[in-house]
C-alpha cells in the first residue's frame, strides 16, 4: 500500500484527474453530477494529504522539507485539506466557503513538478530576468513619457482612453502589445468634431507609436530576454567545440610529431 503513495507516476495520474474533476466543474450544465465531481475531489484530497504522511514517514520531516517539490506539495495540502471539512460540515459563512473552493484550484500546480526540464527552464528565465532588467526598466520608463504626452495631448478629446496617466499608461500598453491598436485611430477617423488636419497628424502619431513600441520595442525586448534564456546552452556548445578543437589540435601535433 505505500508503494502507491510512494510512486509518482500513480501521483501523477491522481492530479490529472483533480485538474480533470475541478475542469467540470466549472460547467453548469453538469451540475447533475457535481455531488459526484464533489465526492471525488475531496477523495482525492485526502488520497493527497495520505501521501504527505507517509513520504514524511518514510524519509523524515527533515529530508522530505528539504526538496523545493515537497515544501510545495506541503502547502497545497494544509491549504486545500480544509475543503474536506466542508464536506461533511455546513459553514454558515459563505464568504469562507468560496475562499476553500477556490484554494482547491492550487492543486492544479503540484502538476508543475512533473514538468520536463522545468528547473532548467526557471533557471533560464530567472537569468533571463536579472540579464534584461535594465532592458525593462528603459522600456518602462519610454511607455511612461508616451502615456504622459499622450495623456496631455488627446485627454480632452478621448478621455476614455487617456483621461488620466494611469489609464493613458493601460491605453500605451495595449498599443505596444498591438491589442485593438486601430480601435483609437479609428475613432479620430470617425469622429465628426476632430478637423482633417488634426486626424492625419493623430493617425501618424499612433502608427508611429505602434511601430516604435510596438514593432520594435517589444521585439527587443524579446530578443534579449529570449538570447539570455538560450544563453546556457550556447554556452555549452562552445565549451564543447573548444574541447573537440583541442583534442584536433593534440591530433595534428601528434602527426607531425609522426
Amino acid at each position: 500500500m505505500r508503494a502507491i503513495f510512494l510512486n509518482e507516476k500513480i501521483i501523477m495520474l491522481a492530479i490529472l484527474l483533480n485538474i480533470v474533476i475541478l475542469f467540470l466543474l466549472s460547467f453548469d450544465e453538469l451540475s447533475s453530477y457535481f455531488l459526484w465531481f464533489d465526492l471525488t475531489d475531496h477523495l482525492l484530497t485526502v488520497f493527497f494529504l495520505i501521501e504527505m504522511i507517509i513520504k514524511i514517514q518514510s524519509f523524515g520531516w527533515k529530508m522530505y522539507i528539504r526538496s523545493t517539490w515537497n515544501r510545495l506539495d506541503f502547502l497545497v495540502i494544509v491549504l486545500t485539506s480544509p475543503s474536506v471539512v466542508l464536506y461533511f460540515f455546513q459553514i454558515p459563512n459563505l464568504t469562507l466557503l468560496i475562499v476553500f473552493r477556490i484554494l482547491r484550484l492550487a492543486k492544479f500546480f503540484r502538476f508543475l513538478k512533473f514538468v520536463p526540464n522545468l528547473d532548467q527552464i526557471l533557471k533560464g528565465v530567472t537569468r533571463s530576468l536579472k540579464a534584461s532588467v535594465f532592458i525593462f526598466a528603459a522600456f518602462f520608463l519610454y511607455c511612461v513619457i508616451v502615456s504622459l504626452f499622450t495623456c496631455y495631448l488627446f485627454k480632452d478629446f478621448a478621455p476614455q482612453y487617456f483621461g488620466n496617466a494611469f489609464r493613458s499608461f493601460y491605453t500605451i500598453f495595449r498599443l505596444f502589445t498591438l491589442e485593438g491598436w486601430d480601435e483609437i485611430p479609428d475613432m479620430f477617423i470617425r469622429s465628426k468634431v476632430a478637423s482633417m488636419p488634426y486626424i492625419l497628424i493623430s493617425t501618424i502619431y499612433f502608427v508611429v507609436l505602434v511601430i516604435s513600441g510596438g514593432i520594435f520595442g517589444l521585439s527587443i525586448v524579446n530578443a534579449i530576454f529570449i538570447d539570455e534564456m538560450i544563453s546556457d546552452n550556447n554556452k555549452e556548445l562552445e565549451i564543447r567545440i573548444t574541447a573537440l578543437e583541442h583534442k584536433i589540435d593534440l591530433l595534428l601535433e601528434q602527426l607531425d610529431e609522426g
